[in-house]
């Protein structure tokens, strides 16, 4: 029940938070690379939304960053790094959404946001896409 309440709070502040434009003026969300790896952030703002949304599935790692009240945050710093740990993704997230494309594998993916670190695993898959959602 939790989880469903923590949905529909998630559906309504998407719904209700105003809509920013100016990355609309300057096209789609800027593709990002950091050593080979290809990523993207955004999610502010429903036009980001739905660029999010479009190019999501063309991404085999999707993270998700919010309150627990619900309300999402950006500037969240993520490290992507390989079980031995070599980093292979290290960005800042300019809002609720990171999408990355990364080798099929297991990573350890370490998100900060506030001063508090979260650290989990992520199985990434060749086709198809691992999603996980933090929240603080």
């Amino acid at each position: 029940m939790q989880i469903l309440r923590t949905a529909a709070s998630l559906l309504i502040l998407a719904v209700a938070l105003p809509i920013q434009t100016a990355r609309a003026d300057e096209g789609p969300l800027p593709t990002q690379t950091y050593e080979g790896i290809s990523f993207v952030t955004g999610g502010v703002g429903l036009e980001e939304r739905d660029q999010i949304n479009r190019i999501g599935r063309d991404y085999n790692l999707k993270l998700l960053f919010a309150e627990r009240s619900g309300d999402y945050l950006g500037n969240v710093k993520v490290v992507v790094a390989k079980p031995a740990g070599k980093t292979v993704l290290e960005a800042t997230a300019d809002g609720p959404v990171l999408l990355a494309r990364l080798p099929q594998g297991n990573y350890r993916v370490t998100v900060s946001a506030d001063g508090k670190e979260q650290v989990r695993t992520a199985q990434v898959p060749a086709h198809g896409q691992a999603s996980m959602i933090f929240r603080w």
